[in-house]
């Protein structure tokens, strides 16, 4: 019971410091960034904050009817709406994987189509960010739908089952892997590009440097938040092999490991965004909404301007 307690603890504060650092960063580029449609950039990297806000508080959410179904026993939280619950969050948490692929895609396009403007559009993008949503909201239907979000009394939530091997591996396949498998081929693209690209451009050679470097630090954020999910898919294979009963702790791993990903990534993804950094630069400074680019603001004359 003690260490039920620990463990929802460290869960609300996750959930909580992931969700205040994610709002914030997000309140700061609506406000400092205007038109924010003009920064293709940042609005890619607001689309991805957006998925882990809403993860983050949906997962504050579930620990907290977990919370209450726990201290007061005789309420009962398994009706539909528990599962409703889970289902927004998985579309979050899937969301968040697919948006950091568009982010890589649009880097792909950047460096290796820069003529072709019809890629970097907006209507293009906007297109890209419907679609990238529509992913993770019809595929989780799919587990709404066959109701594989259990209700598990233990923990007064709704969440896959350990014992659904069907639906906890292609789940696991298809938020995590195809996303990752997407931008390595991208990573790999873009660096046989550069390779082979003329090195009489320096200017786009150094464009592409750095967007390639982009790429890259996403790949890195996305790497940590499923390295901190090992702990979920040891438990999975342990269960696959042994058959035996798993520990009734599992679940309250299953959510930390999730929380503490989520407070890693929202840090993680200012600090790989060139733009999201200038932004909480001091106010002398002013973030221009095409490039990023910082400018240093310098006053006006004085004096009176004499004439020839």
């Amino acid at each position: 019971m003690l260490t039920k307690r620990i463990l929802e603890a460290f869960i609300l504060l996750f959930c909580g410091s992931s969700l205040l650092i994610s709002f914030i960063t997000l309140l700061f580029i609506l406000i400092r960034v205007r038109p924010l449609i003009s920064d293709i950039s940042l609005l890619l990297t607001c689309n991805t904050y957006i998925t882990l806000v809403g993860s983050t508080f949906m997962t504050l959410l579930i620990t907290i009817y977990s919370v209450i179904g726990q201290l007061i026993p005789s309420l009962s939280f398994n009706d539909y709406a528990c599962e409703l619950r889970s289902y927004v969050n998985y579309v979050f948490i899937c969301g968040f994987y697919y948006s950091c692929a568009l982010q890589a895609l649009f880097r792909f396009f950047r460096v290796v189509f820069p003529k072709i403007r019809l890629l970097q559009s907006r209507r293009t993008i906007v297109l890209a960010l419907i679609i990238q949503w529509l992913i993770p909201i019809f595929y989780i239907l799919a587990y709404l739908l066959n109701h594989d979000f259990e209700y598990h009394p233990d923990i007064s939530s709704c969440w896959l089952s350990f014992k659904n091997i069907r639906a906890l591996s292609i789940a696991m396949a298809f938020v995590y892997g195809s996303p990752l498998i997407i931008m390595g081929l991208i990573y790999a693209l873009i660096i046989r590009y550069i390779r082979h690209s003329s090195h009489n451009q320096e200017i786009r050679q150094t464009a592409n440097k750095r967007d390639l470097l982009v790429v890259k630090r996403i790949i890195l954020v996305v790497l940590i938040g499923m390295g901190i999910g090992i702990p979920t898919a040891l438990l999975l294979i342990i269960y696959m092999i042994t058959g035996q009963q798993l520990t009734e702790l599992v679940y309250h791993i299953q959510a930390l490991s999730l929380t503490t990903g989520l407070v890693v990534e929202s840090v993680a993804l200012g600090l790989i965004t060139p733009q999201v950094r200038n932004i909480f630069k001091l106010r002398r400074h002013r973030v221009n909404p095409v490039d990023g680019a910082v400018f240093h603001r310098t006053p006006a004359p004085r004096g009176p301007v004499v004439g020839n």
